[in-house]
């Protein structure tokens, strides 16, 4: 009786035997794992189905997303023209002009969120809260052009409301059909790929770990092959051990293999460019593991000075258009909050003045920017005599230091308040890790000295809010354990940075706010 691998047919062409092909008596279909001949069968069975690469579905999202857009203002402009027996082509380019400006927009800064990336895009809950989200701030976004440009008046009320309400229903329901489709598409669909390693040694078992990690579940680990198997044990954590790189390239000849990944050890640099002048000779994506470096440093990418070629191992976090959001944010914002706090912001001078004698604001040194000193401003909530400048003595709870104006102002951050200057003025953000004082301690050593990678966390500017601060790491830091919490936190904030993320913890603070836990 013949096994299911061998009543699958590979392709049309005459094949020679497997004798002739493999004097040792071995079977090509016998070198494949049973799950990766199951994949190929339901592959091949299906009429050879083209396979369809992440890129070009995300390239299809978002084309669906901007005609979205466009197709809603249309519909929109019909139904009230309809309804109202009026008539909005007064001035139609402008309507045309803020339609495409809004779908540039929306799918510009969507793609900046990595809403198109193959796993976010099969994650509906992630998908809803993000189209939402990137709605209200393209929104917000043409409402400050038309304010600036004076044509807010132009637009018809009702279009824009029929507008503005059913574009995030049909993009959500988009959402819905594609998530659907995709989950269907990413098991042994067209969204599915095939890889094998090359490399059964340390290398190749980290990188089998982290690919599990993962849990995409696109993606079929269909088997190993290494030069020594005959000295391997016949599987490395549940993956088989097919055979040697002669057999993966006799294999991938007859086999669909999508990606071939060699994990080695990086100094291997002759038995790494014969194996590499071996598989070029086959029609797949051959890949070069850079899990070796990855396991000491967070290796971000590739790129090129000229044409020489660079492992990008961390960015700037804020650069180009991210650091041009960013300073928009901050000097829109906190002008808008000192405006609207200004009078709060008076009357706390006032009470600081009559309840002790001493100067209204609170100066002190902190890091900033590139661990750069700066002057942080604050509302004085001690006695003048009795202010730490060096921080190196934390406010604890009852503080004796602390005045009656000063508990509640600092109860209700208020006394923060200030620091709008400094972020006006260019030294601070409203988001962002908190400022901490030079001389500030974690436990009993100084902040930079306990806590690893704490100087990493001045690689933006210092923030009024953070992260941490809306996690649970408001107020005193009396332990090392805490301090690393609060770093750690931090450095989350600055790999992950969007103006998203920006948004959410603005609003969190407000309940941190409300809640008054840890500030005293």
């Amino acid at each position: 009786m013949r096994s299911p691998a061998q009543n699958v047919s590979f392709n049309k062409a005459p094949v020679a035997s497997d004798s002739q092909q493999y004097p040792e008596g071995r079977s090509t279909i016998a070198l494949v794992s049973n799950n990766f001949v199951k994949q190929v069968a339901h592959w091949r069975g299906s009429g050879g189905r083209t396979r369809l690469s992440s890129e070009i579905l995300a390239a299809s999202a978002a084309a669906v997303d901007f005609c979205v857009v466009l197709m809603t203002a249309v519909v929109a402009s019909s139904v009230y023209i309809e309804l109202s027996n009026r008539s909005i082509d007064q001035e139609p380019g402008l309507y045309i002009w803020i339609t495409f400006f809004a779908a540039t927009v929306f799918v510009g800064g969507f793609e900046r969120f990595g809403g198109y990336q193959l796993l976010q895009l099969l994650k509906l809950d992630w998908q809803v809260a993000r189209v939402l989200g990137m709605w209200i701030i393209t929104l917000s976004v043409l409402l400050l052009v038309s304010l600036l440009a004076k044509t807010s008046e132009t637009y018809s009320g009702g279009w824009e409301f029929a507008w503005f309400i059913t574009t995030p229903a049909l993009l959500l329901m988009t959402r819905g059909i594609l998530q659907r489709v995709g989950n269907r598409w990413v098991q042994g669909g067209p969204l599915s790929r095939n890889l094998v390693i090359v490399g059964a040694g340390n290398e190749g078992q980290r990188l089998i770990a982290k690919l599990r990690e993962l849990r995409d579940q696109s993606v079929t680990i269909a088997g190993i092959f290494d030069d020594r198997k005959s000295r391997l044990p016949s599987s490395i954590l549940g993956v088989n051990i097919i055979g040697t790189t002669d057999d993966l390239v006799r294999l991938a000849r007859r086999v669909p293999v999508d990606e071939v990944i060699v994990a080695l050890p990086l100094d291997a640099e002759e038995r790494l460019k014969a194996i590499f002048w071996k598989l070029k000779g086959i029609a797949t994506d051959l890949r070069l593991s850079a899990e070796p470096i990855a396991e000491r440093f967070q290796v971000r990418g590739t790129s090129h000075i000229g044409t020489v070629p660079m492992l990008a191992i961390a960015d700037r976090p804020l650069r180009h258009w991210g650091a041009f959001a960013k300073w928009i944010e901050d000097k829109i914002l906190s002008a808008f909050l000192v405006t609207l706090l200004s009078p709060l912001m008076a009357v706390s001078a006032l009470l600081i003045k009559l309840e002790s004698q001493g100067p209204i604001f609170f100066i002190q040194e902190r890091f900033g920017l590139n661990n750069d000193v700066i002057k942080v401003l604050k509302f004085r909530t001690m006695c003048a005599d009795r202010c730490d400048k060096s921080g190196a003595q934390r406010t604890v709870k009852n503080d004796p230091r602390v005045t009656r104006v000063g508990r509640v102002l600092r109860s209700l951050s208020i006394d923060e308040l200030p620091q709008l200057i400094n972020v006006l003025r260019g030294d601070m953000s409203l988001v962002g890790p908190r400022a901490q004082a030079v001389a500030m301690k974690a436990g009993d050593r100084l902040y930079c000295d306990a806590v690893e990678q704490y100087l990493h966390r001045h690689r933006v500017k210092p923030g009024i809010t953070g992260w941490a601060q809306v996690n649970g790491l408001r107020g005193e830091v009396d332990t090392l354990e805490k301090a690393r919490a609060r770093v750690s936190l931090d450095l989350y904030y600055i790999d992950h940075w969007s103006l998203w993320l920006d948004l959410k913890i603005l609003l969190k603070t407000i309940g941190v706010l409300t809640s008054r836990d840890n500030a005293y």
